[in-house]
């Protein structure tokens, strides 16, 4: 009966553990190389597909099933807990291409190995006289990776972190391989030392993993880490070198303290400028309160929205010295609404009306993220204005993406009947644009107020300089981004992949 128990224990842990490798490989090369359908879609290929291959070998070796189940079970725990080291360290090593590949051959074995698991179990629960060995023994598998799809979003992932899952769940499998040679094979010196090597490398690297990780992060982050956390939702990373604090997201800068106010200045004093009475201004992003602080610089305006998926932006923003003092305290101001929503989720369920929407979103690095920037999130933000409502949007760097640029004007050019570009150079980013759009005309010209006395940057005359380009930037044809085809995100990698290429052989 022990046995009988330990085995079917045996192919739980198998199917939790093999499904947990492959979402932390596809959620690390998403990380790192962008475009999260593309990599899903062709890692779980190469994973079902290197589970046939071994599936179809395992039949070589039902003459001792058990014994090269361990065997295994050493091997699939060294790898998928190596996994993602291996990957982090890839990332500062090696080219995007190189990378693709290593997250790939990583995938292959994963799955490989994974595919003789069930067969194996299937063999050994035959001789033990298992009745109805392989609905049972599939059954247990598909339970165990129904456990792991749960585990990984609500758990693993904000909780433990990639680095940390995949060494826990390979020592798991290990520890898993030690009971059954145990149990099963004698005690077998050969086999028991196997297993304590493997899990000895693991248990390394957990142990230094905050040293290993910190080092890591020091390659990618010139300026010192004073906050590194995960959330449900992204990896926030604050550096601070003297007075510069600098924010990153999912490793993508957002903004660096020296020269924020070039961006949000523009941001939002445009369009507040532009419109005849902005009482009511909804903020969508800007978790940081960096646009909230320059809205509250026009005392016509009573309620200011804030609406981020992450409420750990808004703790920050409230809490955290760095960001009080950086954002001046917005986030805490009477008329500031801070409202933890997805965006799109926020303008599809409410009623309310606002004169100015600002969308201060991040870059479209992936499908969440391109959806925000599609025909129907548009249309949806267009009716949540009011008769003589403004929308405008960040729109990336106007020359090294240009297609996104463009595709962001032509998108919005289907929604609205006027639709005008403008653009400012910050040096952390380099010449950022901006789109404004309206039913109404829209007039850069017919300023409706003075710009407040105290900002930074933005003055009467680079209000109107903002909207002049130079002859090499014009907006390009592209196709619509839509909910159904996200394009925007093709175009983004594209741009980042030429830009990357070109920086790297120091040109321009």
């Amino acid at each position: 009966m022990r046995k009988r128990i330990l085995i079917s224990f045996a192919v739980f842990i198998a199917g939790l553990c093999s499904i947990i490798y492959e979402l932390l490989v596809s959620t690390t090369a998403t990380y790192f190389l962008g475009d999260g359908v593309r990599q899903f879609s062709i890692i779980i290929g190469v994973y079902l597909f290197s589970m046939g291959i071994g599936a179809f070998l395992s039949k070589f070796f039902r003459e001792m099933p058990l014994k090269f189940f361990v065997h295994i079970e050493f091997l699939l725990g060294l790898i998928g807990g190596i996994s993602v080291p291996l990957l982090f360290y890839s990332f500062v090593s090696v080219d995007a291409l190189t990378l693709q590949i290593i997250c790939l051959a990583i995938i292959f074995l994963i799955g490989l190995l994974t595919g003789m698991e069930v067969p194996l179990l299937t063999f050994v629960s035959d001789e033990s006289d298992f009745k109805n060995n392989l609905s049972n023994v599939l059954s247990l598998d598909y339970i165990g990776g129904l456990l792991a799809t749960l585990l990984f979003p609500f758990l693993l992932l904000p909780f433990v972190g990639l680095y940390y899952s995949s060494l826990i769940f390979g020592i798991f499998n290990i520890l898993l391989g030690l009971a059954l040679n145990h149990v099963f094979l004698e005690k077998s010196k050969k086999t028991l030392f196997l297993g304590l090597l493997s899990i000895t490398v693991l248990l390394v690297l957990v142990i230094f993993g905050g040293q290993l990780l910190k080092a890591w992060d020091h390659a990618i982050y010139k300026n010192p880490i004073v906050l590194n956390e995960q959330t449900p939702y992204q990896k926030i990373v604050v550096t601070k070198k003297q007075e510069d604090l600098r924010l990153y997201l999912n490793r993508v800068i957002q903004f660096s303290s020296a020269d924020e106010y070039r961006y949000h200045e523009p941001l939002v004093h445009v369009p507040i400028s532009l419109h005849a009475q902005p009482k009511t201004v909804l903020i969508l992003g800007g978790g940081e309160n960096l646009a909230s602080r320059e809205v509250l610089k026009h005392e016509l305006v009573a309620a200011i929205d804030v609406v981020d998926i992450d409420s750990t932006m808004f703790h920050l923003a409230k809490t955290d010295p760095n960001f009080v003092k950086v954002n001046d305290g917005a986030a805490k101001n009477k008329r500031v609404h801070l409202i933890a929503e997805d965006a799109f989720t926020f303008l599809h369920r409410i009623d309310k009306k606002y004169d100015i929407i600002i969308a201060d979103l991040p870059d479209p690095t992936n499908e969440a993220i391109a959806r925000l920037y599609s025909k129907q999130f548009f249309l949806l933000a267009k009716q949540k204005l009011n008769k003589n409502g403004l929308f405008v949007t960040q729109s990336g760097e106007i020359y090294f993406s240009n297609s996104v640029f463009s595709c962001i004007n032509n998108t919005l050019t289907e929604v609205y009947k006027h639709v005008k570009p403008y653009h400012t150079y910050i040096p952390s980013f380099g010449d950022w644009g901006f789109i404004i759009a309206s039913d109404i005309p829209i007039d850069e010209q017919d300023v409706k107020r003075d710009l407040p006395d105290n900002l930074k940057f933005l003055t009467e005359n680079q209000f109107q300089m903002a909207f002049e380009f130079p002859k090499d930037i014009q907006i390009a044809e592209t196709k619509i981004n839509t909910l159904d085809s996200p394009i925007i995100l093709n175009y983004f990698l594209d741009d980042w992949n030429k830009w990357k290429t070109d920086l790297q052989s120091g040109t321009k």
